[in-house]
């Protein structure tokens, strides 16, 4: 795949996957917070780990949409 093409949303969910858990790994005295990877081990946010929360909220919200 060229890199220029968009990613499928699987990939991306795979990927969402990946940096919660390290949060939640690496940050076990404050699980599922900023401070579980190498990028936002100094500071009190995360632009990845925000990332990945919406990106779990918009795959949830369209799975348990009501038809």
């Amino acid at each position: 795949m060229p890199i220029d093409e968009p990613i499928s949303t699987a990939t991306a969910l795979f990927t969402a996957r990946r940096v919660l858990d390290v949060h939640w790994t690496r940050a076990l005295d404050r699980p599922w917070r900023a401070g579980g990877c190498l990028e936002c081990r100094s500071r009190d946010n995360c632009p990845q780990l925000d990332w990945a929360i919406e990106l779990v909220a918009d795959v949830a919200a369209v799975m348990f949409q009501k038809r």
